[in-house]
This record gives C-alpha cells, structure tokens and sequence, in this order.
C-alpha cells in the first residue's frame, strides 16, 4: 500500500521530538556491519541471497540514531547468515544514485541475488525491529505446524510472537487466498497453518498476550475482506502509537482516538477504561496511547495545545480533528495541580463524535477582506467552496513557504494567474489560487510541496493532478485541454503581449510628441 505525504508527515512529527543518544552514523570497525563499495555491491549482492543494505550519510542525524541498533541487529543476525550492509553516499555517489536514494538513511532488502530489484524495508527502528523483519523476510509467508510436536510448536511460536498471529486451521478452499493474504502482511505479522486438534477448521488472529483468539465469522473470505479484517482485528484494543505503528494505525483509516499520557502510571490507570471503550467501538474507532514526555508536539498536528493529559479523535478519513476542550494559555500556566482527564466527559464526547454533534477543530487563516493578487488565496474555511464552484475551472498550488521549488514557482503562477484576469471572459470561467497548507487544514492528499490539483468545473469529484512543465505554456495547455470550458489561455497572451507592445510604441509617441512640443515651444 503507498501511503500519502500526509502519512510520511505525520511519521516525521511523531519522531521529531524523541532524543536518543547519538554514536558515529558508521558502524565501527570490527562490527558485523559489512562497508560496501562500487566495486564491492554487486558482487556482494549476488553472493547472498538476502541482505539490508543502509545508504547513509555520515553528517545525517537519524542515521546516527539509527546506528547503534543497526550495528546490534547485525550482530544478531550474523549466525543466521543475513548480512546488514553499509553504503556511504557520500563516497559513494554513483551508486546510490543508481539504487534511487533521495533521503538518508534509506533501507533495502535484496533478495534472490537481484541488485536491480530490491524492496523497502518497512520495519521499525530499534534492533529487535530490524532482526524481527529480517528473520521474517528469510522465512515462506506462511509457517506450517504438524507432527506430534505441533502442539508445543504452536505454543512456543504465540509466546515468541511479538506481533499478531493470524491461523488457518485448515480453512476449505482457504490455502490460495491465505497465501496471498500473507504476503502482503509478511513484514507485519505472523501467519500459520495448523489445524488444533479436533476442532472446528477456523480462521483466526491471536494478539499478543492475549489468551483468547479472535475467530473470523464472516461468510465471504475473498482477499479484499479478508485484507479488511486484519487490519481492524490485528490492532490492541488499546494499542501504543509511536514512529513504528503510526503507519498502520493510519493505514487502517479508521478514526483514531488519542489519549496524550504525562507518565506510565498515568497511561496504565486509564488503562481497562479505553480497552473496554476498544472493544465497544470495534471496527468503528481504533484507541491509542501516545507518550507525550517523548511525542507531544504532535498534539499541534491534532489542532490541539500542549497540555497534558489530553483526548482527541482524528478522523483519517476527512482529516478532521475533535478535541475535548482546553484551558487558555493564562489558566494553563496558573495551575497548581496537573490537569485531570474524567473518564465520564472522555465516553459522553466519544459519544457525541459517535452522533456526528461534535464540530471539528478547523485549522485556518483568517478570510482575506481583500485579494492582493491575481492569484486567489485560499484559506481552510474557503477551500472547499472555492474548488468546488461547478462553474469555474480552478487551479490550486498547495505550497509550504519554507519550500524552495514554491519559491521558484511563485512568480511564473502570478504570471500565469495575471493571464487570465486580463480577459473579461477568462477571468469569469478560471481560477488559479493556492494555499499555505502548513497553517490550514483541507482534506487532501498531499505528496510534497508544491502540490498542483486542477479541478475542472463539473467533475470536481476527480481532480487531476498537474505534472507539467513548471512554466507558462505548459500551464496554458493544461488548462485548455483539462478544464471544461477550454479556454485557450495561449491566445489570450497572445493578445495580451500584443496590447502591451502596442501600449509601448503609443507611449513611445506620446513621449516623442511631448519632446518636439517642448522643442516647438522653445
């Protein structure tokens, strides 16, 4: 599954609070971390059928962070015969340009000696993350128990695990779809087939620490439902969200209930409460922990202030955020006591978010009184009329203002907003706007920065994304062909430069005339 910018994002926020110690990003010599080279990788490659290779950068702050548990990992799995290797990009630039590397540290599987067609790693962090993924990538997708030990096989691989366990107790028509079904979950969990003695042939999901497995009862088993139910059944009831689960949680696209925790003793007193609350509202909203000694600046991503304890629901799906009132800045600040969270006001606000009552806490500027330009500036509370006005065809450039290719772009889309508004006609049929997205909240998916969506008048439930060339023509033609009034902006800055080169030569004369008057005159 690829995951939007927003998740990537939303990943980055989590992570950039945390203060691990810090070694050299280069594993030491002596480590069973392998350095390649140029020369070395692709023999090196073919020679072992499975290897994690890290491109780094010896100044890069997460690969130094990433380094100890790197370095741990290797060492770990070196009895096992899967190597971890070392590429430095900054020696070595050729070569990670021909693995596609634009950020560091970037991880990669090689499997099957194939040095063109390597994988994401798409684990954790920590090494015991690392060494999970990897034993996992060296394993089938499925492990199959039988035999007369199966049964303390079995219980010694539910004790082992420390992810989900899904089984196939030897489901009818199942083996195909289970096969499937765990390869595209391989690096998640854990999936088996064995059949526990006489009972039942079943489906089911066996969650960490939890004795009682959760059975599938559905009636349709087809991949696409099965997919479903991982992903909702396969969460804790009350899970813990950090830099390693946030993708899942995100990817299961379901609400997500925040509970900001100062302290374990505070997180575990809360405890029963939100996995009760879990259980209730299966399938509908998934409840999570978040550490704010270590994570709490992700609360401003929520729309949400600093204060702690706190409770708030995203929902995924709309990115709308619903947070539980807050103090001012002057009430926080005179407190004497920490704040306290009641688990009766946290189930009424779960059950108002639940009867759609709650109103969602909009980040937005303020609506302009004026527009300063002929490019339309677009705020959180006017996005959504503003792109959806059937009548018009509407350019949008999502920007953040610390970004470079923004700044680049910013005076060639004035120019072409300026096009447009010289014509009557046009400038009633287009709309070229953009938005700061750093400080207003729209409901939409974006892959970096800037993001150009078009969307043409009548068919504004499918936007289309520009991908052209960054400059005016390309622009025009887009336009013209995209939209669904067709407008030929190329003529009409036909016309335009036209008109203003007529313009100069009739000030040209005027300034000619004016020049002999004064000559006559003398």
């Amino acid at each position: 599954m690829q995951l939007s910018k927003k998740v990537l994002l939303g990943v980055a926020a989590l992570t950039a609070a945390l203060g691990n110690a810090q070694q050299e990003a280069t594993a030491p010599e002596g480590s069973a971390v392998v350095k390649l080279t140029a020369k070395t990788f692709d023999e090196f490659i073919k020679e072992h059928p499975l290897v994690l290779a890290e491109f780094y950068a010896p100044w890069c702050g997460h690969c130094k962070t990433l380094a100890p548990h790197y370095v741990e990992a290797a060492a770990a799995l070196e009895s096992k015969e899967i190597p971890l290797a070392q590429v430095d990009c900054t020696e070595e630039e050729d070569l990670c340009m021909q693995q596609g590397i634009r950020g560091y540290p970037t991880l990669k599987v090689f499997k099957n000696h194939q040095v063109d067609a390597p994988s994401e790693y798409q684990g954790g962090r920590t090494s015991q993350s690392i060494i999970s993924y990897m034993i996992a990538q060296s394993m089938p997708p499925v492990t199959v128990i039988s035999g007369e030990e199966g049964a303390d096989d079995f219980k010694d691989l539910l004790a082992e695990s420390s992810s989900a366990v899904i089984v196939d107790g030897g489901v009818s028509g199942l083996n195909e779809t289970f096969y499937e079904l765990a390869d595209l979950f391989r690096d998640d969990f854990t999936f088996v087939q064995y059949n526990e003695g006489d009972s039942k042939p079943q489906l089911s999901i066996y969650l960490p620490q939890d004795a009682e497995p959760i059975r599938f009862e559905g009636k349709n088993n087809s991949l696409t439902h099965l997919v479903d139910w991982v992903q909702i059944e396969t969460k804790p009831f009350f899970g813990e969200i950090n830099g390693e689960t946030f993708q899942s949680y995100m990817g299961a696209n379901l609400p997500l209930a925040y509970f900001f925790y100062s302290s374990p003793e505070e997180r575990s007193n809360f405890e029963s409460f939100f996995t009760k609350l879990g259980k209730e509202h299966r399938g509908k909203i998934n409840f999570v922990g978040l550490d704010a000694s270590m994570f709490g600046r992700h609360a401003e991503n929520l729309n949400m202030k600093e204060q702690f304890p706190l409770f708030v629901i995203h929902d995924v799906e709309t990115n709308l955020k619903y947070g539980m009132p807050q103090l001012s800045e002057e009430k926080f600040a005179a407190l004497t006591k920490p704040l306290e969270l009641k688990t009766s006001d946290i189930s009424k606000f779960i059950k108002d978010f639940v009867g759609g009552k709650l109103e969602a806490i909009v980040k937005s500027e303020d609506i302009p009184e004026v527009q300063e330009s002929s490019v339309f500036r677009i705020v959180g509370k006017t996005h959504d009329q503003i792109v959806n006005d059937e009548d018009k065809d509407v350019l949008v450039k999502y920007y953040a203002p610390w970004c470079g290719h923004c700044k680049r772009l910013a005076p060639i889309y004035e120019e072409l907003a300026d096009i447009y508004a010289s014509d009557e006609d046009a400038k009633n049929k287009i709309v070229i706007a953009n938005l700061d997205a750093t400080l207003n909240d729209v409901n939409v998916d974006l892959e970096g920065y800037p993001t150009l969506l078009f969307y043409p008048a009548g068919k504004k439930a499918t936007p289309v994304v520009y991908q052209g060339g960054r400059d005016v023509a390309s622009f025009l033609t887009f336009i013209q062909e995209q939209g669904h009034h067709g407008v030929n902006g190329s003529a009409i800055l036909a016309t335009k430069q036209a008109q203003e080169a007529a313009d100069k030569v009739e000030k040209e004369i005027d300034a000619i005339e004016e020049e002999d008057l004064k000559h006559d005159e003398l």
